[in-house]
This record gives structure tokens, C-alpha cells and sequence, in this order.
């Protein structure tokens, strides 16, 4: 453990200037509590609690339920029970890491589980029906948890949506009474009656800037990949590198001027 914190904190240079104060969560720490160590330095230091050290890409993973996210983001501040269920642990624990960071800067304070399983020693206390189930978010990918968590008040399905005329389909919340043992379609169960009216407008300025990214992404790949080809020379006709040219700065001039200015600054040469 020593080692691996000592390689985490390489580059030290980097660090400089900076008080790094790190407590290694015990088997009895439950997720998302905190138990700061009282500094001997200066009061005026700002002691910030990370959920996790894992970022995650918001948008792509709640791409499948993305007309929910205004709701989703209530469920969450509320702290109301909610269950991921998703096709892979992978899945299921970038969800949940999402859904207690999408009220941030103010800090999820109930307890979220990643990744749950049937061996999980709160497997009775989350699965019985004598009581309401607990301010918690579980993730969890066994199909089992699709009857025994049934009767969890808010269930999120989480699934690949590859077919561009699914997202159109996903806008309507559906009903918990609809939800099979097998059922592997996208979406929201729920009987909860959000508060705040949907916001139209904060949903199309995610598409929008989510594509913004994802076209800055792909030119700055295709010029990697066309500096790479001429600097080893590859055998690539130089009437089809100016066509593949034309086409990055097509690209480019779509984008609003401020990315415009950024991709269009020189690389900076490798060191």
C-alpha cells in the first residue's frame, strides 16, 4: 500500500505548494462517509472530500435515460432509493458514480453501492418487503435483482442503444408494474412526480455541446493520424491528404470560433 501511494504521488514536481491529507477507507468505512483527520496546520486549509477519484463521462452514461437526467438529478438531491440495473459491472458502477456526482458541488451524503451482488452482506436488509427500502443507489447487473428489487420505488435500466430511433423512445417514464424479470429495454420505472418542470432548453445544450466534443475529439485524431502518416512517410497519395486536409478543416469551420482558435494552434512538438 505504501508503494502504490508513493507511485501515485509520482511526479512529485508537480505537487509542490500543495498538502496532500489522505485516509485509506477501512472495511467498516461505508461508502460516501468521511472521518477527516483534524490538521495540525493551518485553519485556513480547505479540507475537499472526493466521492471517488474515478471521473466519469456524465452524457455517455446517461445517453440511455438522457431525457430523464433533469428528474434523475431530483431523485438524487432528494435522496430517494434508487437501483442501476445494468448489463455489465463496468456499466453499472460509471452510472452510479454519475448519479452522485450530477448534484455536485453539493455532496451526496446516503450511502451508494457500484457494483452490488447476492453476496453483499446487506443482500436481506436491501431485498425484504417488511420495510421501505433505504437511502441508497445500488448498481447491480444479475438479472435476479430484477424480481427481488421489484419493489424498489425508482428502478434505472441501463442498456446499449445503438438504433439512432430508440432515443425517441425512451422519453416517456414507465411504469413499475411494466417492469419484466427479463426485461433488458432502457428506462426509467417510477411513479415519482418530478417538481420541476422540464427544462427543454438545458437538454439541448447538452446535445449540442455533446456533439461540439465528440467532433473536437474526432479532428484532433484525424490530425494525429495525418502528422503520423507524413512524418514516417507513408505510401498515402498527396492528392488523398489534402482531401483528408479539406475535410478537418470543414470540421473545424462548423464549430463555434472558440474551438475554432483551439484547433487550429499548432501541436506542440514531442520533447
Amino acid at each position: 500500500m505504501t508503494s502504490c501511494c508513493h507511485n501515485v504521488l509520482i511526479p512529485y514536481e508537480y505537487l509542490i505548494h500543495f498538502v496532500l491529507q489522505v485516509r485509506i477507507p477501512t472495511s467498516y468505512d461505508k461508502p460516501g462517509t468521511s472521518q477527516l483527520v483534524q490538521s495540525t496546520q493551518s485553519d485556513s486549509l480547505v479540507s475537499i472530500v472526493l466521492p471517488t477519484i474515478h471521473e466519469v463521462d456524465l452524457f455517455r452514461c446517461f445517453y440511455p435515460v438522457f431525457f430523464h437526467i433533469q428528474m434523475l438529478w431530483e431523485l438524487v438531491l432528494l435522496g430517494e432509493a434508487l437501483v442501476v440495473m445494468a448489463p455489465s459491472p463496468a456499466e453499472s458502477s460509471d452510472t452510479v458514480l454519475a448519479l452522485v456526482s450530477c448534484i455536485s458541488p453539493l455532496r451526496y451524503c446516503s450511502d451508494f453501492r457500484p457494483y452490488f451482488t447476492i453476496h453483499d452482506s446487506e443482500f436481506k436488509e436491501y431485498t425484504t418487503r417488511t420495510q421501505a427500502p433505504p437511502s441508497v443507489i445500488l448498481g447491480v447487473t444479475n438479472p435476479f435483482f430484477a424480481k427481488t428489487l421489484q419493489h424498489w420505488p425508482h428502478i434505472i435500466r441501463i442498456g446499449d442503444m445503438k438504433q439512432t430511433g430508440e432515443m425517441a423512445k425512451q422519453m416517456k417514464v414507465k411504469k413499475l408494474k411494466n417492469l419484466k424479470t427479463l426485461d433488458s429495454k432502457p428506462g426509467v420505472y417510477t411513479a415519482y412526480k418530478p417538481y420541476l418542470n422540464k427544462d427543454e432548453d438545458i437538454i439541448k445544450q447538452l446535445q449540442k455541446k455533446h456533439t461540439e466534443v465528440e467532433a473536437v475529439d474526432l479532428v484532433l485524431k484525424l490530425k494525429d493520424k495525418l502528422s503520423q502518416a507524413e512524418k514516417e512517410q507513408m505510401p498515402v497519395r498527396p492528392g488523398t491528404l489534402a482531401k483528408l486536409r479539406a475535410h478537418i478543416e470543414a470540421v473545424i469551420l462548423a464549430l463555434p470560433e472558440d474551438l475554432q482558435g483551439i484547433l487550429h494552434k499548432p501541436s506542440t512538438p514531442d520533447l
